[in-house]
């Protein structure tokens, strides 16, 4: 462990510590709007795709929007949806995109010595900086910037990587489907505590997940349900018992098995998996849990959609635990210090770990091109039209004004207004420095 993780782990560790936001202020949910006006509408914004996605999610429909006043002093009015009993802000493609950027400024500033850090910020060496609009999709994104390809440290990459899996994920699933397999949901959890390192159980997970595969009783479990392939995702959340890292696994089955029968073929051996492994026994009740294809399908296609930020680790947290993304919200809002050093915790642990990962064979089997994080962190659309290309002077304006989001906006809306909004920026820079 680095000395930086070792000084972050000295953080209390009970609620969120330092900052006096309640769990569900954290996750993004906002209290019953006060003095709600007369204005509701049911068209919903675009879901966003990351910052270079060619696939546009489907509009929120039928989605009732009340617009009210925060009740806060600055009397801002913004639009809320239903959620449960109360309330949240309705998240159009634009905001989420400005929060992204709003979370990358706070990576930055976390782990300044990074290369998530130049992510988006840096320019390729000899490469002009554009500022381009999608033809079919009319998302604005910059060209000629240095990317990290990093899912788990950056809010930007991880948007537009997450976006790309889930395309290939709900593909999959529907090929299976169509060649009459059925795709359960396995998610599988060990016993956790606040004394509990990070890095090291993440290592052992690993390991007893390869004892589920590499053993004699993994092989004669796959033979018994025909298990034709995996995708395993690794996902991690923080709360009072601190980190709790877990897999969630796509199950490719082809044969008639219910999810019953896998569930009890799966509990043993993840649990001797596990103890072989030097992690605690999982729980008969909470240790593993398979879900039907209902689930396993509803996971796929929500495991890209960025409205409602339900990605992996950038999804927000249940209950009163926090993902990652929660914990740079939290910084964001309160200079939480605890929140600052659980990431770096995070950050740490997870470095050079694999998100998504498919078994040998599956993709041939289902026709999934094999494209890295990188490859496709770096793709960008084939029909786009150039509106700007900007000096170095320009984009320090809009690196020192942290206009990045707000640029792309005007893009988007007003490209008429493009270059008058681009020397607003400018002046706006020489003026505060």
């Amino acid at each position: 462990m680095s000395q930086k993780a070792e000084k972050a782990k000295a953080a209390p560790l009970p609620g969120c510590g330092s900052c006096e936001d309640s769990p569900a202020t954290r996750r993004g949910l906002a209290a019953r709007p006060q003095r709600a006006t007369a204005r509701t509408d049911g068209e919903g914004a675009d879901a966003p795709l990351g910052i270079y996605a060619k696939t546009a999610s489907a509009p929120v429909k039928g989605v009732a929007l009340v617009w009210a006043d925060t009740g806060e002093e600055t009397g801002e009015v913004v639009s809320y949806e239903r959620k449960g009993e109360g309330f949240k802000v309705h998240v159009n493609s634009q905001m989420a995109r400005a929060e992204r950027y709003a979370l990358k400024a706070v990576v930055n500033k976390i782990l300044p010595k990074s290369r998530t850090s130049k992510c988006m910020r840096w320019r390729v060496p000899k490469q002009s900086l554009q500022v381009l609009k999608s033809v079919e999709f009319n998302k604005a994104f910059y060209s000629g910037l240095q990317i990290c390809a990093s899912v788990w440290d950056c809010p930007i990459c991880s948007g537009k990587i997450t976006e790309r899996r889930r395309v290939e994920l709900t593909g999959a699933v529907a090929v299976a489907k169509g060649m009459g397999w059925q795709v359960m949901l396995l998610t599988c959890t060990v016993p956790h505590g606040l004394g509990d390192e990070l890095s090291p159980m993440l290592d052992q997970m690993m390991n007893a997940w390869r004892k589920t595969t590499s053993t004699r009783k993994g092989a004669a479990v796959r033979a018994a349900i025909c298990l034709e392939g995996t995708v395993r995702a690794l996902e991690v959340t923080d709360g009072a018992n601190g980190f709790h890292p877990h897999f969630h696994v796509l199950l490719f089955i082809s044969s008639d098995v219910t999810t019953e029968a896998v569930q009890e073929h799966f509990r043993p051996l993840w649990q001797d998996a596990c103890v072989k492994a030097g992690l605690p026994r999982p729980s008969d009740s909470h240790g593993v849990r398979v879900d039907d294809g209902t689930y396993a399908a509803a996971y796929a296609s929500k495991w890209g959609i960025e409205s409602e930020l339900t990605k992996g680790h950038s999804k927000k947290g249940k209950h009163d635990s926090m993902t990652p993304w929660d914990l740079l919200r939290c910084y964001l809002a309160t200079k939480c210090e605890r929140s600052r050093k659980r990431f770096i915790i995070y950050s740490e642990a997870f470095k050079g770990r694999r998100q998504l990962y498919w078994s040998n064979g599956l993709k041939a089997k289902l026709g999934v091109g094999d494209l890295t994080d990188e490859e496709l962190a770096h793709q960008e659309e084939e029909r786009a039209t150039l509106l700007s290309e900007l000096t170095d002077d320009q984009w320090r304006a809009v690196l020192h004004t942290r206009s990045e989001a707000a640029l792309l906006d005007v893009a988007e809306n007003h490209p008429e207004a493009f270059d008058a909004f681009l020397e607003g920026v400018e002046g706006l820079a020489r003026a505060s420095r």
